[in-house]
């Protein structure tokens, strides 16, 4: 296997988030001040075996270069033996790329770790025919065409491609992280993909909303907008939302509110914003837009609020924000 260098090592320094202080005081901290990622690479595979879900096999293991890290890494071995066994191959000829994961059809996990993977070879993109699962959504859709492969081809979920070459970027970062250079410079390629002014002002104050999610809503979110609102937000829903349409509005963005979830990747084009506020369960020690805004310069404000307890998980559980906490927060 061939490696080509494509970001160096290197060391992340974060400013903390503007309550540091309250949110760590209880419990193991998560949050990383200072954190080092390890070198990237391009490699490059003959004759490899690729799977719907973008994890490489060659020479009867599993290549860890293509495994998220939240993923055990011989987990999929089988799988690979068992669709080459019943010949449920199919044999694409020519130079591939694969740069997904099994969390593919989520919109954070694919525009924030898929996404840097596919700008980090986009100049090779016209000659190269991309590996990807034969269901994707529509915003993985919208956000192909502006890479331009030479093809697109389409894994079903009981079959493996045989790849004649293969390109495989790693995985930029581990997940929830993000290489903050590269993030940045793919946010402004990105916007000029979309054609988004470069003197667009940013005078957009955005509060995300989840009314229409199926789950991780806030009970009385009506409430907390109402003082968002007093702060001159505007409620949103990005379900609504084309693509193009999402980047041009974050792109004005001066400041993102809301419940945590998926729609605050589109922080990543806020390269003017001055404050991200993340509203989320007090148990979820989850720290991806954290990252995200400190990549991209922007202070992080945590709102920790109790859940309702409908769901085990944390994660997907409602929550009930405390309006009062949340003003004083505002308005220090």
């Amino acid at each position: 296997m061939k490696k080509t260098l494509l970001y160096n090592t290197e060391r992340v320094h974060r400013q903390p988030p503007l309550n540091y202080e309250e949110i760590t005081k209880n419990g193991e901290p998560f949050i990383r001040l200072e954190e080092t990622l390890p070198a990237c690479h391009l490699c490059e595979l003959d004759k490899a075996w690729v799977s719907p879900y973008g994890i490489v096999f060659k020479n009867g293991r599993v290549v860890p270069e293509s495994v998220y890290s939240m993923f055990v890494k011989n987990r999929n071995a089988l799988t690979f033996f068992k669709k080459i066994l019943l010949g449920k191959v199919r044999k694409v000829a020519g130079q591939c790329l694969v740069a997904h994961n099994a969390y593919y059809d989520n919109y954070y996990h694919w525009t924030l770790e898929a996404l840097p993977r596919l700008y980090s070879v986009r100049e090779a993109a016209p000659n190269l025919r991309l590996l990807i699962h034969e269901k994707t959504p529509a915003f993985v859709e919208e956000y192909l065409r502006f890479f331009r492969f030479q093809d697109i081809v389409r894994i079903k979920d009981d079959e493996v491609v045989r790849a004649e070459k293969l390109w495989l970027p790693m995985h930029t970062a581990r997940g929830l992280t993000h290489r903050e250079q590269a993030v940045r410079d793919m946010g402004e390629w990105l916007r000029t993909q979309a054609q988004v002014p470069n003197d667009l002002p940013a005078d957009k104050r955005i509060f995300i909303s989840r009314e229409k999610a199926r789950y991780r809503r806030a009970v009385n979110e009506s409430d907390a907008y109402r003082i968002f609102a007093e702060h001159g937000y505007e409620k949103i829903h990005l379900e609504e939302m084309p693509l193009l349409e999402q980047i041009h509005l974050f792109a004005a963005a001066d400041k993102v509110a809301g419940i945590h979830g998926a729609g605050f990747s589109n922080v990543l084009y806020a390269h003017q914003a001055t404050l991200l506020t993340d509203i989320i369960h007090h148990q979820h020690p989850q720290d991806a837009f954290y990252n995200l805004a400190c990549a991209i310069g922007t202070r992080y404000l945590r709102v920790e609020c109790e859940g309702i307890g409908k769901e085990t998980y944390c994660g997907t559980d409602d929550l009930r924000v405390d309006v009062k906490k949340l003003e004083n927060l505002l308005n220090r």
